[in-house]
């Protein structure tokens, strides 16, 4: 079983990362293209947030008695799947997170332009993935506390 304690942990790292990744909105495009150092923090913050996500939705459906997802992408519609967040959220944010594994894989290859703009858009989404986890993990010890 998925220990919500745990679980609160991960999502205070990740909130902790979209911190992080929100001072990054304050430079500009410019700024950005020009310093090395600006773009692999924010490639970096991207894959630390996706990975934290990943996991806890992977723990999440495996101490619902389903199989790992087979991917990042799948763990967030399988995280659906069983009640973590709504199925229209997942269908926002599985693409997403297919699209910022490029961004953090291929990101010799990959507009500057396009890894600046997702800033915003990770920002908004993962904060409500946060809300989303949090609820739900309120209600799992809300539920296992009555139990007993």
């Amino acid at each position: 079983m998925v220990d919500p304690l745990v679980v609160n942990r991960k999502l205070q790292k990740l909130t902790g990362y979209l911190i992080e990744l929100e001072k990054m909105k304050e430079i500009t495009l410019e700024e950005y293209r020009s310093d090395f150092r600006h773009r692999r923090t924010v490639e970096r913050l991207i894959q630390l947030i996706v990975d934290v996500a990943v996991d806890i939705n992977t723990h999440t459906i495996v101490d619902a008695g389903k199989p790992p997802p087979a991917d990042a992408f799948n763990s967030f519609l399988e995280a659906a799947e069983i009640g973590l967040y709504p199925k229209i959220f997942a269908k926002e944010i599985a693409p997403s997170t297919g699209e910022r594994n490029i961004i953090v894989h291929d990101y010799e290859s990959i507009d500057d332009t396009i890894v600046f703009e997702s800033i915003s858009e990770a920002i908004e989404l993962y904060y409500q993935y946060v809300k989303y986890v949090s609820e739900y993990n309120r209600k799992f010890m809300k539920s296992n506390s009555k139990k007993k």
